[in-house]
């Protein structure tokens, strides 16, 4: 459902890259989480609960990028949607489901840091994308309660003004603005 590893912490036998594939190459970002399932559902694993391997998080890490950009989340769907594939078919559904919503609210946390960076189009392609990953009643109300704070008040405006734009001359009578006279 999600990735809790580190890369850094990760061993793969060279036999299984060659046996499974590498990364897909598909995915612009976290492709390894992909793989993990590929090899988990494949393979035995091992998990080691203890710290075996340290890196140092920095101001200009890929994450951050990928986050900025909505892209992040763009990977995440697309890599749920490779791996029903071959997760078992039993158990598909369920984990798929999970997978989805896990990642939604995981990204619509996220969706504040391109928006504190006044990055409006990434904060706005990341919650095109979350849609994507699940758009379930319960994901909607967690969204609209997201854009309720004071601090997405310009999110709000400039949604409305895209939704605007694409309807267009069909905007519901009860949506449009009163008209405004103007006196000469």
């Amino acid at each position: 459902m999600t990735c809790p590893l580190q890369v850094p912490a990760v061993v793969i036998r060279r036999v299984t890259h060659e046996q499974l594939g590498g990364y897909h190459l598909k995915l612009v970002c976290a492709p390894e989480w992909e793989l993990y399932k590929r090899i988990a559902v494949f393979y035995d694993w091992w998990y080691e609960p203890g710290s075996l391997a340290r890196y140092r998080i920095h101001s200009h890490r890929q994450t951050d990028e990928d986050l900025s950009s909505g892209i992040l989340a763009t990977s995440i769907r697309q890599g749920i949607e490779i791996s029903e594939s071959y997760l078992p078919a039993e158990h598909r559904a369920d984990i798929t489901t999970q997978a989805r919503s896990y990642n939604f609210n995981y990204c619509l946390i996220r969706a504040a840091i391109p928006l504190k960076t006044g990055n409006v189009m990434g904060t706005l392609r990341m919650l095109q994308e979350i849609l994507k990953l699940d758009c379930s009643p319960q994901a909607i109300a967690k969204l609209f309660a997201w854009l309720n704070q004071d601090e997405t008040a310009f999110l709000r405006d400039e949604i409305v003004a895209k939704l605007l734009v694409i309807l267009g001359e069909n905007i519901p009578t009860e949506l449009k603005p009163p008209p405004i006279a103007i006196a000469a």
